[in-house]
């Protein structure tokens, strides 16, 4: 059983995480206002008449946006991942399930936790 110290810093890193994905995302992607914990990739916005204009097609810079758009959308798939890790931790720590692996039920490590604090399970289990 981790004390009381230990949850608080382990507590401290997640939140402090979780601001630093939700600041990332924010860059490149808004929050989905129909499904919490969702998020819409922000996509390069066109001038009226640039999509279809020949200097475009022979440059390459609708490829190159679309690439952009691809590369958002991993990134934030990725960052989006994290953070609902990371809340799920802090949700296990407010309903005392923190620190238990999910699969065998034992303590996780402090080691495993201190290296990542949103682990589900200890390393034996790690997928």
């Amino acid at each position: 059983m981790l004390d009381q110290n230990t949850l608080n810093e382990l507590r401290k890193k997640l939140e402090e995480e979780r601001g630093t994905l939700t600041a990332e995302l924010l860059t490149i992607a808004t929050p989905d206002p129909n499904l919490k914990g969702d998020w819409n990739v922000k996509h390069e916005e066109w001038e009226e008449g640039e999509v279809g204009s020949e200097e475009n097609l022979e440059t390459g810079v609708a490829a190159d946006e679309s690439e952009e758009d691809q590369k958002n959308k991993a990134l934030s798939d990725r960052l989006e991942l994290r953070l609902r890790d990371v809340n799920d931790a802090l949700q296990r720590m407010d309903g005392e399930t923190y620190g238990i692996c999910e699969t065998c039920k034992k303590p996780i490590p402090l080691e495993r936790l201190e290296a990542n604090p949103a682990a589900k399970t200890d390393i034996e289990h790690a997928g």
